[in-house]
């Protein structure tokens, strides 16, 4: 869940990689929360960290040691950041994340309905016309008996073992529990014994969710094979929802980027460059065809940046709105579990069966969720974050939807200090201290992860408190900003937001938007109040319906 949305790149300090690719343009202060003192970030030396390191008991090589001095002067500089900031005495740390201004459901109620379709006449589809039917369409004929949950297994495995030699989207096939799920879905589905819009679905898992009867490598070699011998509580929700698991799909290593120790996941729209990630197998499979839907999970742009660059449709959900349990650990307070898939509506039912309370995990909470939802779009007050020098004149969207009624104005959102990337360190770190410590971080070769979790081990706990009293701040500010919108619209994965809302934990949906001349990939992204999933994605729903770049399939050469 944790994630990166960028590739690895060695020899990056967290402040250069923060602000590099996706998150370029992050390090601004918030001018609301600003004060005129100044502080200098102090010359740290080589015996500087030795001695730290003596004194948290730890050791490390010489080569080692250089390696991470860089990453430590930059911790040093975030330090100095936090403290201009006037945080005051009765400023509590975010210690146990709870959303700011979480008010739980007294009664909770989650449905989700898929909209009416006509059945497509299977004697005139192909094999890949049926893989790229939505959710809606695949539950009608399998409803009305036309298809069988075993021939939409069998033709998804197909795929994904032909498609792969190119993609390198899988990290593990499930061909024989998945034909298994499937013959039941089809002996259930017969009897009458119709689950829901997800039963007899195939899908695909992030290897960083536990199964218990397949391995879950977390995309890194030294956990390749690793059996956890229990389920993810995402995965028994889709087992009860009737959904059919194909395949564990690959993610960057330690969920950073799209390299894992297979390769490099590829884009099927380009198939020279890589998927973005993490969630790079989730993303890249769905765009082609390869599954109905995925899982993924985000901690800074792992479902945002990968559904941009492969053009699908991805929803972050609030923090805490699906149950992390059995998932990698990165970031305890920033990881968030959501799905990907071709349409909107298609995630909206894929997320109602996977959200809500779990005991397992104590972040998680039940709120409500309604597909469709009950709201008029256009009376929504959304506000539009735009980058700096662009207007609504460069966006021929916007001309559409105010021909459609909707109303819009420029959003001043304060975005989130650069610094409180600390606080992923520190929890980053400390999920992975015994791999740290032990010898097996030698063999995660060609990433980042070993100098970034080195370096955060000299993290002072009292300035790792600080970054999370800084936060408490920041939801604040966002809180009262948002006051005067009920959605945020902003272009691509949210330059200005993407850092600000991880943090904060708001719900962010994305689609894609078309492509520029020059190739790159468009999408906007919706974001909403905490727990607004249902808004974010009933506008989303809007955006999507101007256009059809969602049923738009790459072709992919072998």
């Amino acid at each position: 869940m944790p994630n990166f949305g960028m590739e690895s790149s060695a020899g990056l300090s967290r402040r250069a990689f923060l602000t590099s690719s996706a998150l370029a343009g992050l390090a601004c202060f918030a001018p609301g929360l600003t004060s005129a003192q100044e502080t200098t970030a102090p010359n740290v030396a080589l015996d500087d960290v030795r001695a730290a390191l003596r004194l948290a008991g730890i050791s490390f090589t010489e080569d080692e040691l250089r390696e991470t001095l860089d990453e430590i002067r930059s911790s040093a500089e975030a330090y100095a950041e936090i403290r201009t900031f006037p945080i005051q005495y009765k400023t509590e740390p975010l210690t146990r994340f709870v959303p700011h201004g979480t008010i739980a459901d007294k009664s909770p109620r989650v449905r989700a309905v898929p909209s009416p379709v006509r059945l497509p006449d299977l004697a005139k589809l192909s094999e890949e016309d049926i893989a790229f039917l939505t959710i809606s369409e695949l539950h009608g004929l399998l409803k009305a008996r036309k298809i069988t949950s075993t021939e939409l297994t069998r033709l998804s495995l197909s795929r994904l073992r032909r498609y792969d030699q190119k993609l390198l989207c899988v990290a593990h096939f499930c061909s024989d529990t998945a034909l298994k799920e499937a013959a039941q879905a089809d002996a259930e589905i017969r009897a009458g014994k119709m689950r829901g819009p997800l039963h007899g679905i195939p899908y695909g898992l992030k290897d960083l969710f536990a199964t218990k009867d397949h391995p879950t490598g977390w995309g890194a070699e030294p956990y390749r094979g690793q059996m956890l011998g229990e389920d993810a509580t995402v995965v028994q929700l889709l087992r009860s929802a009737g959904a059919v698991l194909v395949a564990k799909l690959t993610l960057g290593a330690l969920a950073m980027g799209d390299r894992w120790y297979g390769g490099m996941t590829r884009n099927p729209w380009n198939t020279t460059q890589g998927s973005s990630g993490s969630s790079a197998g989730s993303a890249s499979a769905v765009a082609a065809g390869l599954v109905s839907f995925a899982i993924g999970s985000e901690t800074l742009g792992s479902i945002c940046s990968p559904s941009l660059q492969c053009r699908v449709t991805g929803l972050r959900p609030t923090y805490g709105r699906i149950s992390r349990y059995g998932a990698m650990a990165l970031s305890y307070t920033m990881d968030k579990v959501g799905p990907v898939a071709r349409t909107v509506e298609d995630c909206a039912l894929v997320f109602a069966a996977i959200c809500g309370a779990d005991p397992r995990d104590p972040s998680a909470v039940s709120h409500s969720f309604s597909w469709p939802p009950r709201v008029d779009p256009k009376k929504l007050r959304i506000g539009v974050v735009l980058p700096e020098k662009k207007t609504f004149e460069d966006y021929p969207i916007f001309k559409q939807l105010v021909d459609r009624g909707y109303q819009f104005r420029i959003a001043k959102i304060t975005p989130a200090p650069e610094a409180l990337g600390l606080i992923l360190s520190a929890e980053c770190a400390s999920a992975f201290d015994a791999f740290t410590r032990g010898e097996e971080i030698r063999e995660l070769k060609n990433s980042y992860w070993p100098q970034y979790f080195r370096s955060a081990r000299v993290i002072p706990a009292v300035e790792y408190l600080q970054a999370q009293r800084l936060r408490t701040l920041v939801a604040e500010q966002l809180a009262e900003e948002m006051q005067e919108y009920d959605l945020l619209m902003t272009p691509g994965i949210g330059l200005q937001t993407i850092l600000l809302t991880n943090v904060t934990g708001h719900p962010q949906c994305i689609i894609p938007d078309g492509v520029e001349a020059n190739g790159i990939p468009r999408s906007w992204s919706i974001i909403a109040g905490l727990y607004q999933e249902s808004l974010a994605m009933a506008f989303a729903q809007q955006l999507q319906g101007l256009s059809d770049y969602h049923q738009k399939r790459p072709m992919i050469p072998l």
